[in-house]
């Protein structure tokens, strides 16, 4: 497992996208202030064995409010869309959902807002009822998400996170490894304009210091 945290000056901190290398962790008493993007991924992967993607057209999303579960407004999609651009950028092909099941690589993504929460392990927030479920990429009775690396952080405010799942290999593995992830967290403004540009720029970072998944 390999680990990569960066820095970047803003009043927002919202996660995003996968993994890497080693950069140094900003003070605790900046998070607040700093926008962290936080990357790791699978050592024993191979990245140049995958081609193509599909991406949910949704945001999953936790927040205090139980009514709240799932972000799909412009601003959803704008940031969906970047995390499409940048995987094309990178050299992969994207397979539209309707042809998901052929698609190596499933990318989904939740947000989750106005929460305190302390110690968290990978795969949390897919204890959120009615998405996330590993049936949503194909026919994998019973089975999980697998995280092969372990980490524990913090939400504070606000987090948005991007996932990578290996759906090329799931049925021979009998579990859906999560090979990419990426997430940051801190402080969230009220307005919208300034999330989505710290979001964008999340993901940009997130794939800048994930020079491997480059085909």
């Amino acid at each position: 497992m390999k680990k990569n945290i960066w820095a970047l000056p803003c009043a927002l901190l919202l996660g995003v996208l996968c993994l890497s290398s080693c950069q140094k962790t900003p003070p605790l008493d900046n998070l607040s202030s700093d926008f962290v993007v936080q990357t790791k991924y699978d050592t024993s992967v191979n990245f140049s064995n995958f081609k193509t993607f599909a991406i949910r057209d949704t945001i999953a999303v936790s927040t205090e409010n139980p009514k709240d579960s799932v972000w799909y407004d412009a601003d959803a999609q704008s940031i969906i869309n970047e995390v499409a651009n940048q995987m094309i950028a990178a050299g992969y092909t994207r397979v539209p959902l309707a042809q998901k099941g052929s698609a190596d690589l499933g990318i989904q993504l939740v947000a989750i807002r106005n929460k305190t929460v302390f110690g968290v392990t990978p795969g949390y927030w897919w204890g959120f009822p009615g998405y996330g479920d590993p049936w949503y990429w194909g026919n994998y009775p019973g089975w999980s998400y697998w995280y092969p690396y372990y980490y524990r952080y913090s939400i504070k405010t606000g987090t948005i996170a991007v996932e990578m799942a290996d759906l090329k290999d799931a049925v021979t593995n009998q579990k859906l490894n999560i090979i990419w992830t990426g997430i940051g967290s801190g402080q969230i403004g009220s307005s919208k304009s300034f999330i989505l540009d710290q979001c964008i720029k999340s993901v940009d970072q997130a794939f800048a210091q994930s020079p491997y998944l480059k085909k």
